[in-house]
């Protein structure tokens, strides 16, 4: 298949072309016209066949498509780009509605943000979060990537447009997850969770919590394992960029993923017990233990995904930080996995 691959030297986009040029497809990709050095890099050398535009101009997003048989929509701008997000949908889902009769399919990529499972702002209603929870958008970019499902399902219903919907959780790679299972990262957690009296962290009376912890750590960069009262661990289910891409791959592929929309996440939740002992493990540090009287979750199921496409996320806990560890001593890029 020759594939259009929007946000092409992004974070899931620079690995997706490769696990797609590793599958033999054929690949064309859009990158924004401010996009720096550092992320062209990210493609440098790979066969594709690169264009430089915005995808709010509808017309240069008519020419990207011109030609192939499948798009995929991983361009995104994290924050508050509300506005940004939304016209780049729209004219993406414009065109390819356009092309409905000859295009295979248009993959959308959404976000674990629209139900949310982010309980430090608003506890989901149950857990663990799945394709059928109600969609509750908490902040505009959530609602940017929620309204860009909803253009999909438009087009699809105006055009005959052929559909996929895919909503990673939070997705990392580099060294990033190294920072999620410490002080700064807990305390983060209080401080938004009492922000918030819909969270799950909330506490009635106004007690800060994070006080506690910062009074018991030694800085915010130090290991932190993080119970209730009752001996239960935090836990938290991100997802590997690598394990993203090889979602859209089955996304791509799978006859069976039209029309529908999965979840994708790591293969279960980390509990935050085991990833502090880890990370002092890999850093030499004394980790934190602390018990609080609430408890951190978030989730996200993906057993349609596994059942459905195919999908096999290979980015456990260990190897996820043991080789986020190892990009952090620049021993390794992890495009594609050791």
């Amino acid at each position: 298949m020759k594939i259009l691959v929007t946000g092409a030297t992004g974070q899931v986009g620079c690995r997706f072309v490769r696990q797609l040029l590793a599958r033999n497809h054929e690949v064309r990709g859009t990158v924004w016209q401010g996009a720096p050095a550092a992320e062209l890099a990210r493609v440098e050398g790979l066969d594709v066949d690169l264009r430089t535009g915005d995808l709010a101009d509808l017309d240069f997003v008519r020419g990207a498509v011109q030609g192939v048989d499948a798009v995929v929509h991983t361009a995104n701008l994290v924050g508050p780009y509300f506005e940004n997000n939304i016209q780049t949908t729209l004219q993406v889902s414009r065109a390819c509605g356009e092309a409905a009769d000859r295009l295979d399919r248009f993959v959308y990529v959404s976000s674990s943000g629209v139900f949310p499972n982010d309980s430090h702002v608003l506890a989901p209603v149950y857990h663990p979060v799945d394709e059928n929870h109600p969609k509750r958008a908490t902040s505009e970019y959530n609602l940017s990537k929620l309204i860009g499902e909803q253009l999909t399902e438009l087009a699809a219903q105006r055009t005959g447009l052929r559909t996929v919907i895919v909503r990673p959780s939070h997705v990392l790679s580099g060294e990033k997850l190294l920072a999620q299972f410490t002080v700064q990262r807990v305390v983060g957690n209080l401080k938004s969770g009492q922000a918030n009296p819909g969270s799950e962290l909330y506490m009635a009376d106004g007690t800060e919590l994070w006080r506690q912890v910062e009074a018991q750590a030694e800085d915010a960069s130090q290991p932190c394992s993080v119970t209730d009262m009752e001996g239960r661990p935090w836990y938290y289910q991100p997802n590997d960029a690598r394990d993203m891409a090889n979602a859209l791959v089955c996304a791509v592929e799978r006859p069976e993923a039209l029309g529908e929309s999965f979840n994708i996440g790591a293969p279960e939740p980390f509990l935050f017990t085991d990833g502090a002992r880890l990370l002092s493990e890999l850093s030499g540090r004394r980790p934190l233990e602390i018990r609080l009287p609430v408890r951190w979750r978030y989730d996200h199921a993906h057993g349609k995904a596994r059942g459905w496409i195919g999908y096999q996320p290979r980015g456990d806990l260990q190897t996820m930080l043991r080789d986020a560890w190892a990009v952090k001593q620049g021993e390794f890029v992890d495009y594609d996995w050791r």
